[in-house]
Formats: structure tokens, sequence, C-alpha cells
């Protein structure tokens, strides 16, 4: 049955990794015209953040596709945010040196709103026209996870969790003090206090290490954004102390092994001990 759960759990993930995913070609074209200018260009899926960018493109006549020089039309491109608000309008793209790029610079501060976008490029001269439309995500890193690597993501995201789970299980089961008789006394010593304080540390690491992971899908997936700031903020504060939690556990296991081996010789004397 935990087998059967596991699977489900798995199978899950990898369909939910999937919906994050779409493959596209390399360029993009206008389509089912008979006459008029196809327009490439290079086919971008994200934009990091507050990143400029350089979008070059190439004109050919759809009929025959010979290629035509950038003398020979002009090109405009308009940029949209998700509720459908211009963020960029183009005068006339620049004409490349090299006779065929029409070329275009545009700043970051088009891109500083995480999410999806689109765009908008259309063609003319006298006797023709193009146009072509595509989306693209803006996003913290400037990529999107491939299925393999969502994947990836939601296994490990999920095998940390599983181990923090039981390591902070077997953190709070793990007795700490000493054995003692109805009269305050210790008889046995519990040397499993020091596989507790190592459950404390490795629990600490494990959570951390959990943040991260989150961090990684909030800075991938759009859907997550909202959650980078706190996961930030958690990940950065246990990591700070992270350093100081070692320390403390490392000194209270020091005074524990000289405190047990006080106690441990009055065992030996008289069978008990009120250290």
């Amino acid at each position: 049955m935990k087998n059967k759960v596991f699977f489900l759990v798995i199978a899950f993930m990898f369909l939910l990794s999937l919906t994050f995913i779409s493959a596209q070609p390399p360029f993009e074209v206008n389509v089912n015209t008979q006459k008029g200018l196809q327009i490439f260009f290079p086919q971008f899926d994200a934009i990091k953040q507050n990143t400029a960018f350089n979008l070059h493109i190439h004109l050919s006549n759809i009929s025959n596709g010979f290629p035509l020089t950038n003398d020979l039309a002009d090109c405009f491109l308009h940029i949209y945010d998700k509720e459908g608000n211009h963020t960029f309008e183009s005068k006339v793209m620049d004409k490349d040196s090299n006779l065929y790029d029409h070329e275009i610079f545009i700043s970051s501060g088009n891109f500083s709103n995480l999410g999806e976008h689109s765009f908008y490029i259309w063609c003319n001269n006298t006797f023709l026209g193009g146009e072509v439309k595509e989306t693209f995500e803006v996003t913290r890193t400037g990529k999107l996870l491939d299925t393999g690597e969502s994947l990836i993501y939601f296994v490990l995201a999920f095998g940390v969790f599983l181990l923090f789970i039981l390591s902070f299980y077997f953190m709070l089961s793990t007795p700490y003090g000493n054995k003692k008789d109805e009269h305050g006394a210790v008889i046995q010593l519990t040397k499993l206090k020091y596989v507790k304080l190592g459950l404390i540390l490795l629990t600490w690491v494990l959570f951390t290490w959990f943040l991260n992971i989150l961090i990684g899908l909030s800075d991938n997936f759009v859907s997550l954004t909202m959650y980078y700031g706190f996961f930030d903020f958690i990940f950065d504060v246990m990591n700070r102390l992270a350093l100081p939690l070692g320390i403390i556990i490392i000194v209270i296991a020091f005074f524990e092994i000289i405190r047990d081996a006080n106690i441990y010789e009055n065992l030996k004397k008289f069978g008990t001990s009120y250290k």
C-alpha cells in the first residue's frame, strides 16, 4: 500500500511538471499566407527580469522564399503585459549594416514585471506586408525549466522534504535526559542524547536545503514567484543561524560529555548519581 501511494505521488508530480513546459520551434514565422512578407526571428521562451534585450529579425517573400534586404520594408514592434497594456511601442526598427537584419534595442525597464508577456511584429512596404505574434515569460533567471529539469526539482523537493519529516520525527522522539529513579537520582546514562543533538542540526540543514529547492522552483515557475520573497527570507535567516547553531550544539555536547563522565564515575562507585 505504501509503495502504491509513493508511486501515485511521483506520477502526480511528473504530470504537474509537464504543465509548466511546452516545446517550441527555434524560429517563428507567419503562416497560412499565400502572398506577403515572411518574418523570421530567433525564438526565445524567457527573458531575465530587468535585463535589456536586442531583437533581430529577417524578412523574405513568402511566395518564393527570397530574402529581402532591409531597405525594402519597414518593421515595427509592440510589447504587451499580461493585462494587455502596452509596455513598448517602437518606431521603425533600425536597419543593420549587413543589409538584411532589422534590429531594435529594448531597455531593461520593459521587462520589470514577472509573468507572461506578448509581442506583435509587423512589416510592410508599398506592395506587401506580414505580421507575427508570440508570447514569452519574464522570469528571475531568464530560463524556463524543461520537462527533465522540472521532474528532477519536484522529485528532489519531495525526497528532501521526506527526509526532513523523518529527521524531525526522530529528533522529537529520541530521549535526551538520563534515566532517574523515583528520588531523582540518575541510575543510567542516556547516550541517545548525542544522537538527538545531531538530529537537531540535521533537521535544520534538511529544512534549509528544502527551502533552497523551493527558491529554485519559485525562480523558474512564474506561478510560484509570489512566494519567492518569503522563501528567500526564511532561507537567509536559517542559513545565517546554521553556523551559530552548530557551535552551540558542539558546546552543549562537550559539556554533556564532561557531565556524563562525572555521573559515570558516581554510578560505578555508588550505583546512583545526583549530578
